[in-house]
């Protein structure tokens, strides 16, 4: 095994248990104690975890969920803000529907209100199946490097493609949002797309739930002024959201 296969599935594990044993991932590994003490220091240089004597935690702060655990937390917020986003799409335009949880509610939601003549370019395999059967729209998937834990496509093939494209408006998931480090992502390949699709759109829109104010994720990708507004729902974080909508547009649903 690769060791930048057996490092993700050490980052699915930690989602699940927020803390992993040397010893145990030894024996599920079937590799030494020193191969798995070089995964867990790349672990903590990379932010995502906090090493002791026997092993390492996930760090409070921290956010990078698997898409399959996302899908299911505060689903009803996200259909609320997805429903919300509906409102920023009109016939004719195109868009950009970045990879993830909130910006798969919004593909939902743009079947479900019947949405029609719409170009739609998307770098998520599970909003492309969504879409895929919808006729009344059209459909273009970027290329790039499959990211398994989240069915994004990133890379330079990714941001290539993008680049091409001049869009009406793109909307832009985040796993982080604060005001000294403005929008975060997981990583540095999601966080190059993600700037890519804000360079060529002229309207850019943040979808995210109320539970990523106030945390930040590994990588910045924008500040908090550089996007044109945010479409939250208001259940959690209400001080923070507060103190950012002197910076930025916010809607609360």
């Amino acid at each position: 095994m690769l060791a930048a296969t057996r490092r993700g599935k050490i980052k699915e594990i930690l989602m699940k248990k927020k803390s992993v044993k040397v010893s145990e991932l030894c024996e599920m590994f079937q590799v030494s104690d020193e191969t798995i003490r070089r995964d867990l220091e790349e672990l903590e240089k990379e932010g995502l975890i906090e090493r002791n004597y026997g092993g390492g935690v996930l760090k409070k702060n921290v956010i990078v969920p698997p898409l399959l655990f996302r899908m299911e937390e505060n689903i009803e917020e996200k259909e609320k803000i997805a429903n919300k986003a509906l409102d920023e799409i009109k016939e004719g335009m195109s868009i950009f529907l970045d990879a993830g949880s909130t910006t798969y509610q919004v593909a939902r939601a743009i079947n479900f209100k019947g949405v029609k003549n719409i170009t739609v370019i998307t770098n998520g395999l599970n909003i492309a199946a969504e879409l895929a059967s919808n006729t009344d729209i059209s459909l273009l998937l970027t290329g790039g490097n499959l990211k398994n834990v989240n069915y994004s496509l990133v890379g330079p093939d990714t941001v290539e493609y993008i680049r091409r494209y001049n869009v009406d408006t793109a909307f832009l998931a985040a796993a982080g949002v604060s005001a000294e480090k403005g929008f975060t992502t997981s990583d540095i390949f999601e966080a190059e797309v993600k700037r890519s699709m804000l360079g060529s759109a002229k309207t850019a829109i943040v979808v995210v739930d109320s539970s990523k104010f106030g945390k930040d994720a590994m990588v910045s990708f924008c500040n908090i002024k550089d996007v044109d507004k945010v479409i939250t729902s208001g259940d959690q974080n209400l001080d923070v959201i507060e103190d950012l909508k002197s910076h930025v547009n916010i809607v609360l649903v």
